[in-house]
């Protein structure tokens, strides 16, 4: 098993996601916690046990940690890709502070307040999630915006007028 620090970022790997939680110390995660589908339901920010923060995932991820799982390099990429490299990390106790700040909150949504958010909010203060800007940078290429209509509408307008 992976050792995480305090103030440590850490996810486990579900079907399709990852779940974030800030790693407090004593086998305890602050988290979005979901009683039920966790895409689907409403969450609370919870203190819970790792095994619980764990379920069913066996390996446990630490993203801005040292170690055989931390994942330092998707961090710095993270940070790198969605900050613009132009952010600080808050020390482990204030990202602890930070955190236990918000327990008890709900709110959850997928796209503007989830797991991701909460976890990147209480290390940099940005709530930003990197699964979401995927998932609409894939919606784009499916779906692109409209045209600028802007040019049409004033040539159109310009004609009107000469008649």
């Amino acid at each position: 098993m992976i050792t995480a620090n305090t103030g440590d970022i850490v996810y486990v790997k579900r079907k399709g996601y990852r779940h974030f939680g800030i790693y407090s110390g004593n086998e305890q995660v602050i988290h979005y916690h979901k009683e039920h589908h966790p895409l689907l339901s409403d969450g609370i920010i919870t203190e819970t046990t790792l095994a619980e923060f764990m379920s069913d995932s066996d390996t446990l991820y630490v993203l801005n940690g040292i170690g055989p799982t931390a994942d330092t390099h998707l961090f710095d990429w993270i940070i790198q890709r969605v900050f613009d490299g132009e952010i600080t990390s808050f020390s482990p106790q204030e990202t602890i502070d930070r955190a236990r700040s918000k327990l008890g909150e709900q709110g959850y949504s997928l796209l503007l307040n989830n797991c991701e958010h909460f976890a990147f909010w209480c290390k940099t203060g940005v709530a930003k999630s990197s699964q979401v800007d995927d998932i609409l940078a894939c919606f784009l290429l499916l779906v692109p915006p409209p045209a600028d209509k802007s040019i049409s509408d004033q040539s159109a307008f310009d004609k009107s007028k000469t008649i």
